[in-house]
């Protein structure tokens, strides 16, 4: 069965979830669609298995058709397991949605002819990256009807692109085509030509994209050239300074130490000496009232008693005698 996608576009309730996008995904093929984070992988993937309808666009089969024979492996937020279910419960609900038997037992039997029982009670979140990208892409293939797959950025799980996209292109068969949407980077690590997310993806975009893709993969191996530039001039020395000294780089073992000239200290000058008495003297001038002694004032001449003149009667500082008080007379 083959999928063809033209100028297939979704808008949310908050701006476009992805830009017009072309795809063409002919049977038993497997095909890499790249793309930046947040540019729509998982509504491309919605829109190419017919359970999305696209708002801008057409999908070619119809949308009854792709749900009957595309299945959406590991999709975040719409087909991935719960992270807290164990290995065993996860398997047993895939393995009852294709029919088989999904008890205890049978679980269990699966996983021992997979050589995986040791994860059998281990949460889903816990599971080997190989493991879980192995399994998920095992049973999705065993969905009746199962004509495609389409793997929903594996990366965002497993650091390994060559390992997840080994394990995609394990499942193609001439009658299952497999669609794995992944980052740029990890395209570019892949080197392999990848449809671009938001292009109309035309045989000439699609050489483009292989081109870079192998240009980046050998920059990384170091086998691309890689332009040279001359270095610049040494910025000119300003006149009368002196050559500064070269430093050795210091983190080679076989360089030495840089050899700076050390300066002399400048001869330290005597001591002042302390000022003399004279040094300390306020300048010529007439003192201020501040400055000048306090005078003190000229002890006054005792009085002198005066000689009574001669002839006159002398001078007496008696009281007169009281009269002396009458006697009583019985």
């Amino acid at each position: 069965m083959e999928i063809h996608a033209q100028r297939v576009g979704v808008t949310g309730p908050h701006g476009p979830l992805l830009k017009p996008t072309g795809l063409r995904v002919p049977p038993g093929e497997l095909v890499l669609v790249a793309g930046p984070p947040g540019a729509g992988h998982t509504a491309f993937g919605l829109a190419l298995s017919g359970r999305l309808r696209p708002s801008t666009g057409t999908v070619t089969p119809s949308a009854t058709v792709l749900r009957q024979h595309v299945v959406l492996v590991d999709s975040p937020d719409v087909s991935e397991p719960e992270a807290s279910l164990s290995l065993a419960g996860v398997v047993g609900e895939e393995l009852a949605m294709n029919g088989r038997r999904s008890s205890r037992k049978a679980v269990a039997d699966w996983l021992v002819a997979r050589g995986v029982d040791e994860y059998l009670d281990t949460r889903f979140e816990y599971v080997p990256a190989d493991v879980r990208c192995g399994l998920m892409l095992e049973l999705a293939a065993g969905r009746p009807g199962a004509r495609a797959l389409i793997l929903d950025t594996p990366d965002r799980y497993h650091g390994d692109p060559s390992a997840w996209w080994r394990l995609a292109r394990e499942h193609v068969t001439p009658e299952l085509s497999v669609v794995v949407l992944c980052t740029s980077t990890s395209a570019a690590a892949l080197d392999v030509p990848a449809a671009q997310l938001g292009s109309d993806n035309t045989a000439a975009e699609v050489d483009g994209a292989e081109h870079h893709a192998g240009r980046h993969a050998a920059e990384l191996a170091g086998t691309a050239t890689v332009a040279t530039f001359a270095p610049l001039p040494a910025p000119a020395k300003p006149v009368g300074l002196a050559d500064a000294p070269t430093l050795t780089d210091l983190t080679r073992p076989d360089s030495a130490a840089p050899t700076v000239p050390r300066s002399r200290p400048a001869a330290a000058e005597p001591p002042a000496e302390p000022p003399t008495r004279s040094d300390l003297a306020p300048p010529p001038g007439p003192p201020s009232a501040a400055a000048r002694p306090a005078e003190r004032p000229a002890a006054r001449p005792a009085r002198a008693h005066a000689e009574p003149p001669a002839g006159a009667p002398a001078r007496t500082d008696a009281l007169p005698a009281t009269p002396e008080d009458p006697e009583e007379t019985s």
